[in-house]
């Protein structure tokens, strides 16, 4: 069994731009914590949580690894999550599992997106957040200006609980020590401010600090940990991973200050659906039924499909039968690991509050619910929110016969990240996968290529829509005599916009029964297969009512393919009477910049149709442009900007809305649509 208990764990997921040495802090901790000999590196390839062929070649982390070491008598489970904002959904799926986010900064790069929604995610699911600035050995690590930053990006509760000292060669407590001078001032001044926020939080407390009374750590471990829990202190921490400097203060603070899973916020668990649905309160105890959630899957070459897992109640054990989520087929898990990167340690059992592996259990993916009592079968995890995928890009195989393999691979690839998705291209008959950006996609090319799989690519697909912008009628009088049985239907419909994301409504306004109600289902699916493949460009319809209110059936020839076909021709003629649109997604664009680039930077998005929502000043000579533009305009624009900027540059994008497209550019697209021919 193992050596902890539930009070012992502490489990932290490590997120930060790519550059701020994350995953190098993480590979410190380990060292610093004697769980390896050697201290890995990400340059050379023996890092730890960066082992996956693809990670060592582009020397940055890629998929979240999970590491643990353990610390004067406590377990620490750390998560190293990439820094790429095409990759945040191996941060976003890993969030339930942890009590404490630390967002890694570096003073070379500052605040970046990544942080900003991150910071907003974990406080959405009420996790406490903490900084840590690292490499601040660095000869120019201006900390003043991005302490400054932090504080007016994320609120003034941002304090340091320890501080940089000798040029940022070792630190200084802050929090239970106010002697000695800093490389940010006298260490007395930060350690009252610290104190005169946590004390708001107890009343007893206060009255002894103001009558002069220095409180220990007994009597401000469960102040300051409320505190955090609260979002009422977000701790900033100081470290160089590569020196070494703060690493060991900064497993100290994770054990003694970073609340335990008995003391962090409650993860949002829930039974029943729809209006029946109510929060589940689930008890921290290894001695209850098991509850487990699935945060993550993965395929290993030695072991097979590897789900990870949080154990909120109970225990899983090698013996133990599970459910899955509301399955009544047990499943047996054979054996439970503990994870170091690529090593997966047996374990005895993973307890109440600790993270642990699966293998070979097909059936598992993300976010199931494991547990053993068929009381627990409706117990869920709050859906995570995931940015939506649109960069495409179509794939076909180099060798005939690959189709299926592509197939299969791409499937599990599904499986282990919620931003990428795969769908088949009805016109051109190739697989095209969608994901949130270039690097993203390069990623899975590669992964396919170190699987001997060749494929050719075609340009970058947009997710283009179509809509109506007003009311139309359209009729179809279906007819065929073949010599034998014949078909007969003839539909009437009216369509309406709806508005935008709302979807789709189909509407029964006939009366008399003109069409009964089983052709009625025939039209709806006729209805559908137009909006799939679209009337005037080949994209997906969306946002539209479509009302029936007559037609004539015939007493031997109407079939539901009849009704299906006049469903389908009827709709397309009202949609061509309605005012069609084509539909741009549009993104939210933040490019991070040296600031002589702004003028520039800002002339080029305008260029690009985009529409610049504000510019913001950060730390040493750095700027922040947040812009709004079509998808279609910035496909490219990793490689733009890097000429625009001197490689200096960076930028995120996620999905914003659908706009109209200017009718020129709709005119082009409708153009360059060659429809098949249909048979009627």
């Amino acid at each position: 069994m193992p050596g902890f208990a539930t009070a012992d764990i502490h489990n932290i997921l490590l997120v930060g731009q790519g550059g701020s040495g994350k995953t190098t802090l993480a590979d410190a901790m380990l060292f610093e914590a004697k769980a390896v000999g050697q201290k890995g590196s990400v340059p050379d390839g023996s890092s730890v949580s960066d082992f996956e062929k693809e990670e060592k070649e582009h020397q940055h982390s890629i998929f979240a690894s999970v590491l643990h070491m353990d610390f004067q008598g406590r377990r620490i489970n750390v998560i190293d999550a990439p820094g790429s904002t095409d990759l945040i959904a191996q941060a976003i799926t890993c969030l339930p599992a942890v009590e404490t986010v630390v967002i890694v900064l570096s003073p070379q790069t500052g605040v970046d997106s990544m942080a900003r929604r991150i910071f907003e995610m974990a406080k959405e699911l009420g996790l406490p957040r903490a900084f840590v600035i690292n490499k601040i050995d660095l000869p120019d690590a201006n900390l003043v200006p991005l302490l400054k930053q932090i504080r007016d990006t994320f609120g003034p509760q941002c304090f340091p609980i320890n501080l940089p000292t000798n040029g940022g060669k070792a630190v200084l407590d802050c929090l239970l020590s106010n002697a000695g001078a800093s490389d940010l001032g006298p260490v007395a001044q930060h350690h009252g401010a610290l104190l005169d926020q946590i004390v708001e939080l107890d009343d007893a407390l206060m009255e002894k600090y103001l009558g002069g009374e220095e409180p220990n750590y007994d009597a401000l471990h469960a102040p300051f940990e409320r505190a955090m829990d609260e979002g009422h202190v977000l701790p900033i921490c100081f470290t160089d991973a590569k020196s070494g400097a703060g690493v060991r203060e900064l497993l100290d603070i994770i054990v003694r200050h970073f609340p335990n899973p008995l003391e962090g916020n409650p993860r949002p668990f829930f039974t029943g659906e729809g209006a029946s649905e109510k929060p589940f309160i689930y008890a921290n105890d290894s001695d209850k039924p098991l509850i487990a959630h699935v945060f993550k899957v993965m395929t290993d070459p030695f072991v097979g499909k590897l789900a990870y897992f949080r154990v909120y109640q109970g225990r899983a054990t090698g013996a133990s039968q599970v459910f899955i989520g509301a399955s009544r087929k047990a499943v047996r898990l054979a054996h439970v690991f503990h994870l170091q990167g690529k090593e997966h340690p047996e374990a005895d059992a993973i307890i109440a509050g600790d993270i642990g592996a699966v293998a070979k259990i097909e059936e598992i993916k993300v976010g199931d619910v494991l547990h053993d009592d068929h009381a627990l079968d409706q117990v869920h995890h709050k859906s995570m929110r995931f940015p939506t995928p649109l960069y495409g890009l179509a794939v076909a195989p180099k060798s005939r016969g690959d189709e299926q393999k592509i197939s299969g691979i791409l499937q599990r690839f599904m499986e282990e990240d919620p931003t990428f998705k795969i769908a088949a291209d009805t016109e051109t008959h190739e697989l095209v996968m969608y994901g949130l950006g270039e690097l993203q996609l390069r990623i899975v090319l590669e992964r396919l290529k170190n699987r001997s799989i060749e494929v050719t690519t075609r340009p970058p697909k947009i997710a283009y829509r179509e809509a109506i912008t007003a009311k139309g009628e359209g009729h179809y009088r279906h007819k065929k005599q073949t010599g034998g049985a014949g078909q007969f239907a003839e539909v009437f419909l009216r369509v309406e916009p709806l508005a935008r994301g709302a979807g789709f409504e189909f509407v029964n306004d006939i009366f008399g029964g003109s069409i009964p109600a089983q052709f009625l289902v025939a039209v709806e699916k006729g209805v559908r297969d137009m909006m799939d493949t679209g009337v005037i460009a080949g994209y997906p319809i969306q946002d539209v009512r479509v009302s029936v209110f007559d037609g004539k059936t015939h007493p031997v020839d109407s079939k539901e393919i009849a009704f299906r076909t006049a469903g389908k021709f009827a709709f397309k003629e009202a949609i061509l009477k309605a005012r069609p649109v084509i539909l741009e997604p549009m993104v939210n664009i933040e490019v991070t910049t040296p600031a002589d680039k702004v003028g520039t930077i800002t002339g080029d998005l305008s260029g690009k149709r985009g529409r610049i929502q504000g510019t913001e000043t950060l730390s040493s000579g750095i700027a922040s442009i947040r812009a709004t533009a079509p998808l279609s305009e910035v496909l490219h624009y990793p490689a733009q900007l890097k000429g625009l900027t001197g490689g200096q540059g960076t930028f995120a994008m996620e999905y914003s809305h659908y706009d109209p497209v200017p009718p020129q550019i709709q005119q082009q697209i409708v153009l360059a649509y060659k429809p098949k021919a249909e048979e009627s």
